[in-house]
């Protein structure tokens, strides 16, 4: 069996020779940054455990279910929900872009952003923050997959949550982006 995962990068592996803590800081947006590395890291072993189910999830008991299960199940929503490990992959250098210009640019050792910050960073903690969220609620929608597998329900729905949940993430981080530029790249 192809290995699926095996062109992507280790989360959180920077190019850089700097270590995370000069690189990202000590407080809030080494924090962010570790939260969103946490979720990408969860659903991915949510993936690989959805890949690695036996046909699918069915014991041999089921063999007479599993045809009926296999149309609720399709391919392509199995593959919708591995490929979000891709697209959050995908996403991790922006969460590190972002988290190291906010460090060297706005230092914050605590998990307060002082005045002064708050003034030139706006909402950008709270986008991190929500991005981390729509992470966390992809990984939930990919274990209802694989439990919806395993059972012989449709995983439709949570599929298209996954990719709803990644795509809102997405959209999060972008605009963290052009909050802490004023449109152009930081």
């Amino acid at each position: 069996m192809k290995n699926i995962f095996s062109g992507l990068k280790k989360p959180g592996r920077s190019s850089s020779r700097k270590g995370p803590d000069q690189e990202f800081g000590t407080g809030l947006w080494r924090h962010n940054r570790d939260r969103f590395l946490r979720g990408v890291d969860r659903y991915y072993t949510t993936s690989v455990a959805i890949h690695e189910l036996p046909a699918n999830g069915r014991s041999s008991a089921d063999d007479q279910a599993s045809a009926v299960a296999n149309e609720h199940s399709s391919t392509t929503d199995v593959n919708t929900v591995i490929e979000g490990t891709q697209r959050l992959n995908d996403l991790v250098p922006t969460v590190d872009e972002i988290t190291a210009w906010l460090h060297t640019h706005h230092p914050v050792s605590g998990q307060v952003v002082p005045g002064h910050t708050r003034k030139a960073v706006g909402d950008t903690p709270e986008l991190l923050t929500k991005a981390s969220s729509k992470v966390a609620e992809a990984v939930l929608a990919a274990s209802m997959a694989r439990t919806e597998i395993i059972a012989g329900r449709p995983i439709g729905p949570s599929a298209q949550a996954t990719e709803r949940f990644i795509t809102d993430a997405a959209e999060l981080l972008g605009r963290a982006r052009e909050s802490i530029s004023g449109g152009e790249r930081p």
